[in-house]
């Protein structure tokens, strides 16, 4: 894996990581058994709370079920990072991963047990389930992945393929490589073998 490739897959997924968990720790610190700090009155409020469940405390109650999920999500994302070379692709990758891991070590060190621990939420905005930096990136990273493929899928110019950052990758008169073919029926004549 070359080293921008690294960069930007976890480069990004160590600065979600360290939002993520710099803010739960002044969560913690500063809420913790305090009432809510009101931003927009009662619509926008920063809110201590934990859940065991997934993002946006979706399907609580089953804390090891979610900690292997953030396994095998996060293996699989420096899987296909390995076989990816646009830069928004590989960024948005780290969005995910930053977010897995994230409430991933909420699972495995906030808690009486390994990976039964509790992740912390405080983001409450009006009746929206109440998330964190992790949830956002997640949210945020699946979105942009989604958009990038349909985007990928999308033809080009002539019927060119465009990658997920809009480099053409193949098409008419192209071969793989990105190199240049003579086109079909060109009138260039023939050289001679030789005498």
């Amino acid at each position: 894996m070359g080293r921008r490739r690294l960069a930007l897959v976890y480069g990004t997924a160590l600065a979600v990581l360290v939002a993520d968990q710099i803010t739960k720790s002044l969560v913690v610190a500063r809420l913790g058994g305090n009432p809510p700090f009101e931003l927009l009155g009662s619509f926008v409020r920063l809110r201590y709370t934990t859940n065991t469940g997934g993002a946006f405390s979706l399907l609580a109650g089953f804390p090891l079920f979610f900690a292997v999920m953030a396994v095998v999500v996060m293996v699989a994302i420096s899987i296909y990072a390995r076989r990816v070379d646009s830069p928004w692709v590989l960024a948005t990758l780290g969005l995910l991963l930053g977010g897995a891991i994230g409430n991933f070590s909420d699972r495995l060190l906030r808690g009486p047990g390994l990976l039964h621990g509790e992740v912390i939420d405080f983001v409450d905005i009006g009746s929206f389930p109440v998330f964190n930096v992790a949830d956002s990136a997640i949210t945020i990273g699946a979105i942009l992945l989604a958009i990038l493929v349909t985007f990928a899928d999308q033809p080009g110019p002539a019927g060119e393929a465009a990658g997920p950052a809009g480099e053409v990758t193949a098409g008419p008169g192209r071969d793989p490589a990105g190199e240049r073919d003579e086109p079909v029926g060109s009138d260039r004549p023939e050289r001679d073998a030789g005498p």
